[in-house]
Protein backbone atom coordinates (compact mmCIF):
# COMPACT_ATOMS: atom_id res chain seq x y z
CA UNK A 1 0.00 0.00 0.00
CA UNK A 2 1.70 3.66 -1.17
CA UNK A 3 0.03 7.03 -0.93
CA UNK A 4 -1.46 7.78 -4.28
CA UNK A 5 -1.99 11.18 -5.76
CA UNK A 6 -5.56 11.85 -4.91
CA UNK A 7 -4.89 10.07 -0.92
CA UNK A 8 -5.99 12.45 1.19
CA UNK A 9 -4.79 12.97 4.78
CA UNK A 10 -6.85 15.31 7.03
CA UNK A 11 -6.40 16.39 10.52
CA UNK A 12 -9.47 16.58 12.48
CA UNK A 13 -9.54 19.07 14.87
CA UNK A 14 -11.42 22.03 16.96
CA UNK A 15 -8.90 23.62 18.32
CA UNK A 16 -7.03 27.19 17.47
CA UNK A 17 -6.36 27.84 13.28
CA UNK A 18 -3.27 29.06 14.27
CA UNK A 19 -2.17 26.10 16.42
CA UNK A 20 -3.38 23.58 13.63
CA UNK A 21 -2.15 25.41 11.19
CA UNK A 22 1.60 25.39 12.68
CA UNK A 23 0.45 21.19 13.71
CA UNK A 24 0.09 20.89 10.11
CA UNK A 25 3.18 22.26 9.03
CA UNK A 26 5.55 20.25 11.39
CA UNK A 27 3.55 17.05 10.51
CA UNK A 28 3.67 17.70 6.18
CA UNK A 29 7.44 18.14 6.89
CA UNK A 30 8.14 14.63 7.99
CA UNK A 31 5.86 12.77 5.93
CA UNK A 32 6.93 11.37 2.75
CA UNK A 33 3.65 11.91 0.76
CA UNK A 34 3.44 15.27 -1.65
CA UNK A 35 -0.06 15.94 -0.41
CA UNK A 36 -0.04 18.25 2.35
CA UNK A 37 -2.23 17.71 5.88
CA UNK A 38 -5.59 19.44 5.34
CA UNK A 39 -7.01 20.99 8.69
CA UNK A 40 -10.93 20.27 8.77
CA UNK A 41 -12.87 21.50 11.56
CA UNK A 42 -15.19 19.21 13.64
CA UNK A 43 -18.24 21.26 12.11
CA UNK A 44 -17.60 19.91 8.88
CA UNK A 45 -16.05 16.95 8.98
CA UNK A 46 -19.26 15.39 8.55
CA UNK A 47 -20.04 16.87 5.18
CA UNK A 48 -16.77 15.78 3.99
CA UNK A 49 -16.84 11.71 5.33
CA UNK A 50 -18.51 10.83 1.67
CA UNK A 51 -15.19 11.91 -0.01
CA UNK A 52 -13.02 9.61 2.29
CA UNK A 53 -11.23 7.17 0.36
CA UNK A 54 -10.10 3.53 1.73
CA UNK A 55 -6.22 4.54 1.53
CA UNK A 56 -7.04 8.28 2.97
CA UNK A 57 -5.62 8.97 6.22
CA UNK A 58 -7.34 10.88 8.92
CA UNK A 59 -5.46 12.43 12.40
CA UNK A 60 -7.85 13.14 15.00
CA UNK A 61 -6.52 16.21 17.33
CA UNK A 62 -7.93 15.47 20.88
CA UNK A 63 -10.42 13.31 22.17
CA UNK A 64 -13.79 14.46 21.22
CA UNK A 65 -12.28 14.88 17.50
CA UNK A 66 -11.00 11.06 18.28
CA UNK A 67 -14.69 10.33 19.19
CA UNK A 68 -16.73 12.07 16.39
CA UNK A 69 -14.15 10.40 13.68
CA UNK A 70 -14.52 6.84 15.40
CA UNK A 71 -18.63 7.13 15.67
CA UNK A 72 -18.74 8.72 11.66
CA UNK A 73 -15.98 6.62 9.52
CA UNK A 74 -16.42 3.54 7.90
CA UNK A 75 -13.48 3.90 5.36
CA UNK A 76 -9.92 5.49 5.61
CA UNK A 77 -7.67 5.10 8.33
CA UNK A 78 -8.17 6.69 11.80
CA UNK A 79 -4.54 8.04 13.86
CA UNK A 80 -5.43 10.14 17.21
CA UNK A 81 -3.35 12.74 18.80
CA UNK A 82 -3.37 13.98 22.12
CA UNK A 83 -5.23 11.77 23.59
CA UNK A 84 -5.15 9.57 26.78
CA UNK A 85 -4.32 6.10 27.01
CA UNK A 86 -7.53 5.38 28.99
CA UNK A 87 -9.85 7.53 26.72
CA UNK A 88 -8.50 5.81 23.32
CA UNK A 89 -8.66 2.28 24.68
CA UNK A 90 -12.23 3.32 26.04
CA UNK A 91 -13.68 5.00 22.48
CA UNK A 92 -11.93 2.44 19.99
CA UNK A 93 -14.58 -0.05 20.55
CA UNK A 94 -16.68 2.13 18.43
CA UNK A 95 -14.29 2.60 15.45
CA UNK A 96 -15.26 0.37 12.33
CA UNK A 97 -11.79 1.59 10.89
CA UNK A 98 -8.40 0.78 11.69
CA UNK A 99 -6.64 3.07 14.26
CA UNK A 100 -3.84 4.05 16.36
CA UNK A 101 -2.29 6.55 18.53
CA UNK A 102 -0.06 8.44 20.11
CA UNK A 103 -0.51 8.81 23.38
CA UNK A 104 -0.33 11.69 26.14
CA UNK A 105 0.97 11.83 29.55
CA UNK A 106 3.61 8.43 29.99
CA UNK A 107 2.99 4.88 30.81
CA UNK A 108 1.61 4.40 33.80
CA UNK A 109 4.40 1.93 35.42
CA UNK A 110 6.86 5.06 34.24
CA UNK A 111 5.01 7.37 36.69
CA UNK A 112 4.92 4.73 39.76
CA UNK A 113 8.11 3.88 39.59
CA UNK A 114 9.05 7.87 39.77
CA UNK A 115 6.51 8.29 42.40
CA UNK A 116 8.03 5.48 44.59
CA UNK A 117 11.74 6.93 44.48
CA UNK A 118 9.74 10.55 45.75
CA UNK A 119 7.02 9.92 47.68
CA UNK A 120 6.86 8.16 51.55
CA UNK A 121 3.76 8.68 52.17
CA UNK A 122 1.88 5.00 53.10
CA UNK A 123 -1.58 6.28 52.11
CA UNK A 124 -3.17 4.99 49.32
CA UNK A 125 -3.21 7.20 45.94
CA UNK A 126 -6.46 8.56 44.55
CA UNK A 127 -7.25 8.03 41.01
CA UNK A 128 -10.43 10.48 40.38
CA UNK A 129 -12.33 9.95 36.89
CA UNK A 130 -15.03 10.85 34.68
CA UNK A 131 -17.79 8.65 33.67
CA UNK A 132 -16.81 8.82 30.51
CA UNK A 133 -13.89 6.54 30.95
CA UNK A 134 -13.51 2.83 32.07
CA UNK A 135 -10.19 1.62 33.96
CA UNK A 136 -8.94 -1.40 34.07
CA UNK A 137 -8.74 -0.87 37.94
CA UNK A 138 -8.06 -4.61 38.14
CA UNK A 139 -4.55 -4.29 36.15
CA UNK A 140 -3.86 -0.81 37.68
CA UNK A 141 -4.26 -1.87 41.17
CA UNK A 142 -1.99 -5.00 40.57
CA UNK A 143 0.34 -2.77 38.85
CA UNK A 144 0.68 -0.41 41.61
CA UNK A 145 1.00 -2.96 44.30
CA UNK A 146 4.71 -4.09 42.38
CA UNK A 147 5.41 -0.51 43.03
CA UNK A 148 4.21 -0.79 47.13
CA UNK A 149 1.06 1.66 46.41
CA UNK A 150 -2.78 0.82 47.01
CA UNK A 151 -4.59 2.97 44.72
CA UNK A 152 -8.43 3.87 45.39
CA UNK A 153 -10.87 4.84 42.80
CA UNK A 154 -13.77 7.12 42.70
CA UNK A 155 -15.26 7.29 38.72
CA UNK A 156 -17.96 10.86 39.17
CA UNK A 157 -20.18 13.01 36.90
CA UNK A 158 -18.21 15.96 35.48
CA UNK A 159 -20.35 18.60 36.94
CA UNK A 160 -18.68 21.12 38.86
CA UNK A 161 -20.73 19.95 42.21
CA UNK A 162 -20.07 16.16 41.86
CA UNK A 163 -16.38 16.37 40.73
CA UNK A 164 -15.18 18.66 44.07
CA UNK A 165 -17.59 16.81 46.34
CA UNK A 166 -15.93 13.19 44.71
CA UNK A 167 -12.49 15.04 45.67
CA UNK A 168 -13.34 15.77 49.01
CA UNK A 169 -14.55 12.45 49.92
CA UNK A 170 -11.12 10.78 48.27
CA UNK A 171 -9.29 13.33 50.19
CA UNK A 172 -10.37 11.59 53.01
CA UNK A 173 -7.98 8.77 53.12
CA UNK A 174 -5.01 10.09 50.41
CA UNK A 175 -2.96 13.24 50.43
CA UNK A 176 -2.26 12.58 46.46
CA UNK A 177 -4.67 12.61 43.24
CA UNK A 178 -2.79 9.94 40.75
CA UNK A 179 -4.11 11.50 37.50
CA UNK A 180 -4.67 10.35 34.36
CA UNK A 181 -5.75 12.21 31.23
CA UNK A 182 -9.21 12.85 31.11
CA UNK A 183 -10.43 15.71 28.96
CA UNK A 184 -13.84 15.06 29.98
CA UNK A 185 -13.02 15.21 33.58
CA UNK A 186 -10.87 18.46 33.68
CA UNK A 187 -12.50 20.65 31.30
CA UNK A 188 -15.01 24.10 31.95
CA UNK A 189 -12.62 24.94 35.19
CA UNK A 190 -12.86 21.69 37.19
CA UNK A 191 -8.68 21.79 37.11
CA UNK A 192 -8.50 24.74 38.63
CA UNK A 193 -10.89 24.02 41.22
CA UNK A 194 -9.67 20.59 41.88
CA UNK A 195 -5.71 22.02 41.84
CA UNK A 196 -7.05 24.76 44.54
CA UNK A 197 -8.82 22.63 46.84
CA UNK A 198 -5.36 20.29 46.78
CA UNK A 199 -3.72 23.46 47.71
CA UNK A 200 -5.70 24.47 50.68
CA UNK A 201 -5.58 21.30 51.75
CA UNK A 202 -2.07 20.68 51.48
CA UNK A 203 -2.34 17.89 49.37
CA UNK A 204 -1.16 17.05 45.85
CA UNK A 205 -1.27 15.57 42.26
CA UNK A 206 0.68 14.03 40.06
CA UNK A 207 -0.48 15.86 36.67
CA UNK A 208 -1.42 14.44 33.48
CA UNK A 209 0.84 17.35 31.63
CA UNK A 210 3.35 20.21 32.02
CA UNK A 211 0.21 22.63 31.70
CA UNK A 212 -0.51 20.95 35.28
CA UNK A 213 2.48 21.26 36.92
CA UNK A 214 2.22 25.12 35.98
CA UNK A 215 -0.80 25.26 37.55
CA UNK A 216 -0.01 23.27 40.85
CA UNK A 217 0.60 19.78 40.46
CA UNK A 218 3.40 18.15 41.89
CA UNK A 219 4.88 16.94 39.15
CA UNK A 220 3.93 15.48 35.24
CA UNK A 221 5.54 12.92 33.02
CA UNK A 222 4.94 14.51 29.37
CA UNK A 223 6.26 14.84 26.01
CA UNK A 224 6.16 17.23 23.75
CA UNK A 225 4.45 17.93 19.95
CA UNK A 226 7.88 17.55 18.15
CA UNK A 227 8.22 14.03 19.29
CA UNK A 228 4.52 13.09 19.32
CA UNK A 229 4.54 14.24 15.55
CA UNK A 230 7.87 12.13 14.91
CA UNK A 231 6.41 8.50 15.96
CA UNK A 232 3.25 9.58 14.57
CA UNK A 233 4.44 10.29 11.04
CA UNK A 234 6.27 7.13 11.03
CA UNK A 235 3.19 5.44 12.33
CA UNK A 236 1.12 6.62 8.92
CA UNK A 237 4.22 5.97 6.80
CA UNK A 238 4.20 2.32 7.88
CA UNK A 239 0.48 2.17 6.88
CA UNK A 240 0.73 3.55 3.67
CA UNK A 241 3.54 1.87 2.60
CA UNK A 242 3.10 -1.97 4.00
CA UNK A 243 -0.88 -1.58 5.19
CA UNK A 244 0.81 -2.32 8.45
CA UNK A 245 -0.93 -0.63 11.69
CA UNK A 246 1.07 0.25 14.54
CA UNK A 247 0.09 -0.13 18.09
CA UNK A 248 -0.97 2.88 19.97
CA UNK A 249 1.99 4.02 21.99
CA UNK A 250 3.95 6.79 23.79
CA UNK A 251 6.66 8.29 22.61
CA UNK A 252 9.63 7.01 23.18
CA UNK A 253 11.60 10.57 24.52
CA UNK A 254 9.52 12.12 27.67
CA UNK A 255 10.60 14.51 30.07
CA UNK A 256 9.41 15.00 33.26
CA UNK A 257 8.73 18.47 35.26
CA UNK A 258 8.47 19.30 39.19
CA UNK A 259 6.71 21.83 40.30
CA UNK A 260 9.57 23.69 42.66
CA UNK A 261 7.47 25.28 45.42
CA UNK A 262 5.64 22.33 46.18
CA UNK A 263 8.79 19.97 46.33
CA UNK A 264 9.93 22.11 48.76
CA UNK A 265 6.74 22.49 50.93
CA UNK A 266 6.63 18.88 51.26
CA UNK A 267 10.53 18.02 52.09
CA UNK A 268 10.88 15.93 49.00
CA UNK A 269 14.40 14.90 48.09
CA UNK A 270 14.59 14.96 44.10
CA UNK A 271 16.68 12.42 42.07
CA UNK A 272 19.99 14.05 40.43
CA UNK A 273 19.34 14.67 36.41
CA UNK A 274 21.52 11.55 35.82
CA UNK A 275 19.48 9.22 38.18
CA UNK A 276 15.97 10.03 36.27
CA UNK A 277 18.10 9.63 32.78
CA UNK A 278 20.04 6.23 33.80
CA UNK A 279 16.65 4.47 35.76
CA UNK A 280 13.65 5.90 34.30
CA UNK A 281 14.59 7.13 31.14
CA UNK A 282 13.85 11.00 31.63
CA UNK A 283 15.13 14.16 31.19
CA UNK A 284 14.16 16.58 33.47
CA UNK A 285 13.56 20.45 32.74
CA UNK A 286 16.41 21.31 33.45
CA UNK A 287 18.97 18.82 31.51
CA UNK A 288 16.68 18.81 28.24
Amino acid sequence: MTFHASAAIYVLHDTEESSVRSLTFQLSKRLASSVPPIPIRQAYFLNSISRIEDQDVVISVGRDSFEQACLSMSRGALFALFIGEEEYQTIRTNCAVPTSAVFSAAPLEKRLALLKAIWLNPKPLAVLYSDAIQLDTVSMERLAAEYGFKLVFWQTSTDRISVLRSLSLLLDDSDLIFSIVDSQLYQQGNAQDILKLLFHQQKVMVGPSFAFVRAGALFAIHSDAKHKLALLSVMIQDWTETGTMAEAAYPEWLRVSFNPYLVKAHGIVLPSKLYLKDQFGLCSDTNC
